[in-house]
């Protein structure tokens, strides 16, 4: 059942998506067309194009989630969708699933098309980027930066954070619009959800800067290796970079149990208009 609940909900959620995924992928080849046809013009016109449409993808995205996890739950939807024999748990877990992908997506593809931006002026300065490479290999830049098995596993916490971060915000965002929609706030839910967002938000916060100080987990990098300790950043000399990732654990495992309680609400509290 939680396979077919999954394919619902990426059918049904698909359509808000594609057509601004769809646009970024025309705009990107008017650009690779402005290449071929030498017109800088055109060329010119396609990155802001492109620019434009990145913060587009993401924004775009981001309202899907929340326009597709209200009309399923909490419009007149949500009475078809509440009645289906699977618990409440499983429900939340393949929107929570299914707007993960699609938050990834409209990520991955705003930064392929700035990705495409930088090729395209590196097509038109290419004589400035070979001077650049030329300084770089002369002055011995490049023996200080750290080595390929470093850099890979820099990727791989770099991405771990950032999935960290997507799912905190999912969770931020389900909390919010559930407890709006409870029979205490159903009145303005969308002034009441706006609120909840920022308060759990900037509770979250407060609590984040103060685990921070008080107990700080630091992900070091230096041209030998990676690696975490419980310093601050800062406290190791010859660090390339100093991330704190206590904070991300923390709110990682608040978002974790938002969900939870999002889960319950909906069992227990939720009110269909």
């Amino acid at each position: 059942m939680f396979g077919k609940l999954l394919k619902h909900e990426i059918r049904h959620s698909a359509r808000y998506n594609l057509v601004i995924y769809l646009v970024a992928v025309a705009v990107t080849l008017v650009m690779a067309l402005s290449l071929i046809t030498e017109s800088s013009a055109l060329g010119a016109a396609s990155c802001f194009a492109i620019y434009i449409t990145g913060f587009a993808t993401v924004i775009v995205t981001l309202v899907s989630v929340i326009k597709n996890f209200y009309d399923t739950l909490y419009s007149r939807q949500g009475y078809l969708t509440l009645t289906l024999p699977v618990k409440s748990g499983q429900l939340l877990a393949s929107k929570v699933l299914v707007s993960f992908l699609w938050i990834i997506v409209g990520f991955l593809i705003m930064a392929l098309t700035w990705v495409s931006i930088f090729f395209y002026v590196k097509e038109q300065t290419q004589a400035s980027f070979d001077v650049l490479k030329i300084l770089f290999t002369d002055s011995g830049l490049l023996e200080l930066l750290p080595s390929g098995f470093v850099v890979a596993e820099v990727l791989l916490v770099f991405g771990a954070i950032v999935l960290a971060k997507i799912l905190t915000y999912v969770g931020y965002i389900y909390f919010a619009v559930t407890v709006a929609n409870t029979r205490a706030f159903q009145a303005h839910p969308k002034f009441f959800g706006g609120v909840t967002f920022f308060a759990v938000m900037i509770v979250i916060s407060k609590i984040n800067n103060f685990l921070t100080a008080k107990a700080p987990v630091t992900f070091f990098v230096t041209t030998e290796k990676a690696f975490f300790g419980f310093e601050p950043m800062g406290a190791v000399d010859g660090a390339i970079i100093s991330y704190g990732v206590g904070g991300t654990l923390f709110t990682g495992l608040v978002a974790l149990a938002l969900l939870v309680c999002t889960a319950y609400i909906i069992e227990h509290k939720v009110n269909i208009k």
